[in-house]
């Protein structure tokens, strides 16, 4: 059975966030880096199961459903 992979935004939607929130929880956490207007997969997020997919000039990262934990577990030390 193959592992479920969300984007950041269906991510979000499932935590009740904003995107852009997410992300910027994600360059908190050392997965995503921001470079001009683009967020880039770290190799920290690599090791944490996301993965890069492009479509054309745009990438986005995939992240595997288990991601959810991390983040959990950040939010309860950052509280």
């Amino acid at each position: 059975m193959a592992k479920t992979k969300l984007t950041t935004s269906k991510l979000a939607q499932k935590l009740e966030i904003k995107t852009n929130e997410l992300n910027k929880k994600f360059v908190q956490m050392g997965y995503l880096e921001k470079k001009n207007k683009d967020y880039h997969l770290t190799a920290e997020g690599k090791k944490a199961g996301g993965e890069t997919k492009s479509t054309g000039s745009r990438a986005y990262a995939l992240w595997d459903e288990k991601i959810e934990k991390n983040i959990k577990a950040f939010d309860e030390k950052s509280i």
